[in-house]
This record gives C-alpha cells, structure tokens and sequence, in this order.
C-alpha cells in the first residue's frame, strides 16, 4: 500500500482516496509570464512519478493544474511588450504545455486558467460577506482569519507568530495576518469589474475558486512547492474550509523542496534560472528524470550540469539492460523489482529505488533473466523512454 506524508498531520499515513479506485490532485501551476525553469520542472516530474505509480496500483488519476494569468508579473510583462494580459499568458501557456511534452508529463487532465473563474470568485466571496466572514477595508475585501477555525495549522504557526507577518498591508485591516480576496487599491493597468469595485481576485481565492468548480466539497492531494506553505496554502486550506463547511476537504498535503542554484533559491526574480527545455534538448528527458529521481522529493536539491551528468552511467546501464531483457524473470530478481516498488510506496522514495534499480541492471548486465514485461514496467512508472 501507498504510504504518503502528509504535511499538515506532519505523519507518514496510509493512502486511501475519498472515492475507492479515483485520485483527484490540485498541482499548484504556473504563473504564465516566461518558460519552465528546472525547480517548476521538479514539481511536475514528482507528481508524474506519483501519478504512475498510483496507476500501476490500480487507480485512476484526476490531475488539475492551475493556469495564474492573473497576477502582477503577467500585466507587466504586457505592458512591456504593449500587449493584453491574455495575449502574453496564453502564449506562456502554450509553452508550458510543450515543456510538460518534453518531459514526458502525461498525467495532468485538465489545465485551468484562473481568469476563466473570475465569475465563480466574487460570489465566492460575495457569501463570504453576508456570512461576516469576509470584510472591506481600504476598498479591498479580507477574510477575517479569526473567524477560522485552528488557522494557522497548516504552517504550524501560533496566533502570536502569524500577527508578526505583514500580509497584504492596508489601513483598517482588523488583523495583521487577515487574507486579502480582493484588490481594488492598487492599479495594475488591468482590472475586472465586480461589486466590490475596480479591481482584481487575489491570488489564494484564485486557486480556491478553480479547484472548488472543477472537484467540488473535497479532493485527495493537493501538491505543490513547500515555500507556498504559508501564507498561500494556509489561505487556500481556510477559504476551502469555509467555502465547503468542512473540516478537512483535502485528504493529504505534499511539497516538494526548491532547487537552488549556487545555495539560492531558483527564480526567475533572481535571474538564476536553468530553463527546463534547454536540459531536455542538451542532456534528454529521461536523464533530467533520473537526476530529480536521485533524492527524495522532501529535499532541497543544488542544481550543477555535473549532478546532472552524474546520472549519465545509470542511463547507460538501462539501455544496455534493454538489449539483454528476456522471457522470464529470476527469482532474486523478483525480489529486487518488489523492493523497487516497496521503495516508491513509501512516500516515493525515488532515491532507494533507483539505487535499486542499479543493482537490478548490474545483475542483468552479468546474466541474470530480467523479463521484458518487469522491464517495461519499472521503465513506465519512471517515465522513461528507451
């Protein structure tokens, strides 16, 4: 059985899914304003790796992303290139889309773009209002976080240390860590209208909105960076909550740790990025694949060429393990493919499992019968093409 960690209990728990044989999972997306970097990269190829292995153990997968064309980086890249805010984010979609392809992602169902929910989002937060849940201030809507229940679970924060963020600051504002849902006081040089005024969704009712249209009162995971911990997935978990009166709307949390770039953060901010198809075309996806796969998701991971190529000699192995595969599997090499598997049930430890998918190739490579159908299906759950 699937054992995931769940970062809000912070426990190691069994996997069992709302529906019996259905997985619905909310992949935080992009923010459609330039190409795929290798930390976005990441988070793509883990839950692909996810998302296979759920299917060789039987279920089917539901897989939303979320598309953010509503956010300030986008209207300033449109206003750079004189250009609509659609224009730009449908371009980077696209090509988001292609980078999904060259990596081999095939899990995802759907790909939402927020700006198509702006509807669902003001009555969303409309009902937050006639609930006194939600308020105005300085022309924007907040949510009175002290109407949420355990808030600051999520990030495992005391109501003293949440107080110490400044959060979306704004005169009139009841609490320092109340969660902006509307912005109608600063001018981005776009706006929808709505009754609150002239303004735009902020980003946590973004999500929220999408995955409450799209998988309704609940869903299974929900995945994403760990640095959107707090105050994003905070936010997202009380507004579901409030939105769906229920208490735990979402089954299990999982984040995945950044990739750096000389100890900092990878970030197109930063200007420090490595873009994902410049890798795949250089080196080929199935080597990207094994270098992310050779630590465990929870970790951060300091991106070099050299840590890349350092995967060269398992690739090599695979296709050689290819040309000798046969009919029929030995027994001790049963046992090693169960230990693979065990190893990816166990909160996707990826990293044991290629290390024990180098001894099943050292073993086949000095003679031992690996069947071609056992080979076809390690290679499947990795995503590799050989």
């Amino acid at each position: 059985m699937l054992k995931l960690f769940d970062s809000f209990s912070l426990k190691k728990k069994d996997f069992v899914p709302f529906k019996k044989n259905l997985v619905k999972i909310f992949i935080c997306g992009p923010t459609l304003y330039d190409y795929t970097h290798i930390g976005h990269a990441r988070i793509f190829l883990i839950y692909d790796l996810l998302c296979r292995l759920l299917h060789e153990n039987g279920y089917a997968t539901d897989v939303l992303v979320n598309m953010t064309d509503i956010n300030q980086n986008v209207f300033k890249k449109a206003k750079e290139n004189s250009e609509d805010y659609s224009t730009i984010s449908r371009f980077y979609s696209y090509q988001f889309i292609n980078d999904l392809h060259l990596l081999n992602v095939t899990s995802i169902n759907r790909f939402a773009h927020v700006s198509d929910f702006v509807t669902n989002m003001e009555e969303h937060i409309s009902n937050l209002m006639k609930q006194n849940i939600a308020y105005s201030a300085n022309g924007n809507i907040y949510l009175d976080t002290s109407k949420v229940k355990d808030y600051g679970a999520m990030s495992k924060q005391s109501k003293e240390q949440l107080n110490l963020h400044r959060l979306d600051i704004g005169p009139h504002k009841k609490s320092q860590d109340d969660i902006m849902l509307w912005n109608c006081s600063e001018d981005f040089g776009f706006y929808w209208d709505s009754q609150f005024g002239k303004g735009i969704p902020w980003w946590h009712m973004q999500d929220s909105a999408v995955a409450i249209e799209n998988f309704g009162r609940n869903y299974d995971i929900h995945g994403g960076a760990r640095e959107l911990s707090y105050p994003h997935h905070e936010a997202h978990f009380a507004q579901y909550k409030l939105l769906t009166a229920s208490d735990n709307p979402v089954k299990f949390w999982t984040h995945v740790g950044l990739v750096l770039s000389n100890g900092e953060k990878m970030s197109k901010s930063l200007g420090n990025v490595v873009w994902a198809r410049d890798m795949v075309n250089r080196y080929g996806q199935n080597l990207l694949r094994l270098y992310i796969f050779s630590a465990h998701y929870h970790k951060d991971i300091d991106f070099t060429e050299k840590s890349l190529l350092a995967m060269k000699p398992l690739l090599e192995k695979l296709y050689l393990t290819s040309s000798k595969v046969s009919d029929r599997t030995d027994k001790e090499m049963t046992v090693l493919i169960e230990n693979f598997f065990n190893s990816l049930n166990d909160d996707l430890n990826s990293q044991k499992a290629l290390e024990i998918l180098d001894k099943i190739c050292s073993y086949v490579i000095n003679g031992n019968n690996l069947g071609a159908d056992d080979f076809v299906r390690i290679c499947r759950v990795l995503g590799i093409e050989l």
